[in-house]
């Protein structure tokens, strides 16, 4: 029936919400670890934040991230080699528009310690049902209520975005921890 629904073979196909909530959802690093084990002088993590989030019906969200590292002066020319980094990462999930935003978090990273940020987005939950219309029967049927009517069977996770700017709604954590 998803399939049909996807593909044009049905005359409707109606998703009926039985509950929904919304919750933080899974915690990922969104930095690399920044070490500053060896000095003893604080650095400074500038770390740039774009998202961009292109929503059709297969659904679509993308995050990139990048990183830059400042160092305290006087210590550039010892710890370039080690401590500059950058990355990037990408993930797919969420239906709408194409949105982006851009954000920038500085943090500083105590000398002897390692630090590196993580971000949890706020998901609304949705659990449901689907109802198809065939024009045409279909086993015998042409109205089918996928995985029965009432039933909460369907779960559906769409991020949260802030109204406005499109950026994803959630929470930056960082932290630093002893090497």
């Amino acid at each position: 029936m998803i399939w049909d629904c996807d593909h044009g073979k049905t005359d409707m196909c109606q998703y009926h919400e039985v509950n929904a909530w919304t919750a933080l959802g899974k915690r990922r690093q969104v930095s690399n670890v920044i070490n500053n084990c060896a000095s003893n002088r604080d650095l400074t993590l500038t770390r740039t934040d774009t998202n961009t989030n292109t929503n059709t019906m297969s659904t679509q969200y993308s995050f990139e991230q990048s990183t830059s590292v400042e160092v305290s002066v006087g210590f550039e020319d010892k710890l370039v080699a080690g401590v500059k980094a950058s990355s990037s990462q990408s993930e797919t999930w969420t239906v709408g528009s194409t949105r982006t935003a851009t954000e920038t978090h500085t943090s500083t990273i105590p000398a002897g310690q390692r630090g590196a940020w993580w971000f949890a987005p706020y998901v609304h939950h949705s659990q449901g049902w689907l109802e198809v219309h065939y024009g045409k029967r279909k086993q015998g049927r042409y109205f089918w209520y996928y995985p029965g009517q009432g039933s909460t069977g369907v779960h559906v996770d769409t991020p949260v975005y802030l109204k406005g700017n499109g950026e994803l709604k959630g929470q930056f954590y960082w932290a630093t921890w002893k090497c």
